[in-house]
């Protein structure tokens, strides 16, 4: 087994200790191509389904797709934090400030409301 005995950083250059040595982007590749497929030292294929299906149950299931259905339901939802009677609500309590702001205005400048 080859092991890794210093990197240069200044030539970009990794070494091990049988005397070779090689750029980055080729110790990146090399590395990239070992670990691909690979799930805990485990490498995977078609005929991986099966391992990992006889570890799930089809309550783990179940819970897993209600928890995908409540997270699709909510990121939904997000844009629309208002529904339509909220929205009415706010309208109508919004024009009613406004609408006693301009009679509490009008009653000043008539002179009905003293001290302010």
């Amino acid at each position: 087994m080859v092991e890794i005995t210093g990197i240069d950083q200044n030539k970009k250059t990794v070494y091990y200790d049988n005397g070779d040595s090689v750029s980055f982007s080729q110790f990146n590749e090399a590395f990239s191509k070992f670990f691909s497929k690979r799930i805990a030292g485990e490498t995977l294929d078609p005929s991986s389904i099966e391992h990992f299906m006889r570890r799930t149950s089809a309550k783990n299931l179940s819970l897993l797709m209600k928890g995908k259905k409540m997270e699709g339901y909510m990121e939904g939802r997000q844009g629309k934090m208002l529904t339509p009677g909220m929205k009415i609500a706010i309208g109508t309590i919004v024009t009613l400030s406004f609408v006693a702001l301009i009679v509490f205005v009008v009653l000043k400048q008539q002179g009905m409301i003293p001290g302010f």
